[in-house]
């Protein structure tokens, strides 16, 4: 072949890639401006019904509401770094007297084990459990073996947990979270309640870190809304999760007796599916509450907050995205395995969404690929005018032109959501930099979900499931929790 003949069959790739990148992401575009409008069109009609939160009590209701014994379930492994600090500032943190703390540790993991022993010493109501298998195994083995222990207890000392919540050991709670559990759970006939997740960032520059609360931020306090009046799913988020008994019993029956799902690296995703399709109620609750605060000047003012849980992500970018692969796989890979496309359009299109990572992360690789192309081409007709010059990328009677136009207001809207969402919680500056994050977001999920993919298809060629991977935690001092809590 000719010189020429390569340089034809390099730009024939590029024209491809340039239509299935445009086609892709108006495709995808147009699926996220239809919940961007679909949120603010239920805000609006929300603030019209005068239904401006759930549940609708005031904080001092909140506080007031009689408790009922509620356990908290803690897996660790190889957590000995942080638990002991995480337990500690729970047991400072949270505003509930009928609170009992069960950890699952490992017979293999003796310094996680004397972390826990040390506090349980002081603390009654902090129980260690140890598994029956050597670690490390799944998030979901664990739980398991915290439950059947939570079971044992509850016959052995007579006592009935009427709700269930479970953390990561890197978790900073809310002081009031277990209040509105035991309202929502207990009281208010729900079966499962998920708050909002915050990401905690030390270096607003790292964007590995930051991206997190970037992503996390707009998903907690838009789309699982959206996402829930559309479908009513509700996937739990692995962390700040309450379940009520009728649902740990339901999770069991449907999984032979086990609660977790010990083959998805998503048990927390893979739960909300088995509670919707057994008809059981699940909510996402964002709850503002009232709280002084003190201005620069000193004087005590009323400040909202929201109950959410907060934790540090991942700063390194290998961290980052070996992270986000094993929620990859659990989520589009082994989630497609065993949910497949469920009756119900609204469900069907949650799952989709959910999904479309296969395609619009490739899309988006395309996207960055052929922008080069068209720099790189421009700056050469500028600088020589005698230059060669390829065939048009798109031409100009074609169809995608049209497409490009509207893939420039949905990324217009995608960086103003991003902005806004950002800026509430976080504030100006970090609000400008998610624009740019934006980018280095969809490269960490780009190695997410090649790496997701080859882990997926290698096990199933030896026909057995994905290792887990665990990410490695840490815990802020307490000068740190002051500052963020």
């Amino acid at each position: 072949m000719e010189i020429i003949d390569y340089i034809s069959l390099y730009w024939f790739i590029i024209k491809l890639m340039t239509y299935f990148t445009v086609i892709a992401l108006f495709i995808s575009g147009l699926d996220d401006f239809f919940i961007d409008i679909y949120y603010w069109v239920m805000r609006w009609i929300n603030q019209l019904r005068g239904k401006k939160r759930y549940p609708n009590i005031t904080t001092e209701e909140l506080l007031n509401h009689p408790e009922k014994p509620l356990a908290l379930m803690i897996p660790a492994w190889r957590e000995e770094e942080v638990i002991e600090k995480m337990l500690i500032n729970t047991l400072k943190t949270f505003k509930y007297n009928r609170l009992h703390i069960f950890v699952g540790t490992y017979p293999n993991d003796l310094e996680t084990q004397k972390k826990v022993d040390k506090v349980a010493k002081v603390h009654k109501n902090v129980h260690k459990v140890v598994n029956r298998t050597a670690g490390g195994t799944t998030k979901a083995d664990c739980l398991n073996n915290i439950i059947d222990y939570i079971f044992k207890y509850e016959k052995r000392y007579g006592i009935y947990f009427n709700c269930i919540t479970y953390h990561d050991a890197e978790d900073i709670v809310h002081p009031l979270e277990l209040k509105l559990a035991n309202y929502v759970i207990s009281s208010d006939g729900n079966d499962l309640m998920q708050i909002p997740v915050v990401p905690l960032t030390t270096n607003p520059l790292n964007f590995n870190g930051t991206h997190y609360q970037d992503e996390f931020v707009e998903t907690g306090f838009k789309d699982m809304l959206v996402r829930e009046s559309i479908s009513g799913f509700i996937p739990s988020s692995g962390v700040a999760t309450s379940f009520s008994r009728r649902a740990i019993a339901t999770l069991s029956r449907l999984n032979n007796g086990l609660v977790f799902n010990t083959k998805s690296l998503t048990e927390d995703y893979d739960i909300g599916y088995r509670l919707l399709k057994e008809n059981l109620k699940l909510t996402f609750v964002t709850f503002p509450i009232k709280v002084k605060s003190y201005n620069k000047k000193g004087e005590e003012i009323e400040i909202e907050e929201y109950i959410v849980s907060k934790g540090y992500f991942p700063t390194k970018f290998k961290q980052a995205y070996h992270q986000k692969s094993r929620w990859m796989v659990g989520i589009i890979f082994q989630g497609y395995r065993d949910i497949g496309w469920p009756k119900g359009l609204g469900l069907k299109y949650i799952l989709y969404r959910d999904r479309k990572a296969i395609f619009t992360h490739i899309a988006n690789l395309f996207a960055y690929i052929i922008f080069i192309n068209f720099t790189l081409l421009s700056l050469s007709y500028i600088l020589n005018d005698t230059a060669w010059h390829f065939p048009e990328f798109i031409p100009e009677d074609s169809s995608l032109w049209l497409m490009l136009y509207f893939n420039f207001l949905f990324l217009i809207s995608r960086f103003f959501h991003r902005f806004y969402f950002v800026n509430k919680f976080y504030g100006l500056f970090s609000a400008i930099l998610s624009i740019p994050r934006l980018v280095w977001g969809n490269i960490v999920n780009l190695f997410a979900l090649i790496r997701a993919f080859s882990q997926y298809k290698n096990a199933e060629k030896k026909n057995r499931e994905v290792k887990w991977d665990k990410t490695e935690h840490e815990f802020p001092d307490n000068i740190e929790i002051a500052k963020i809590a």
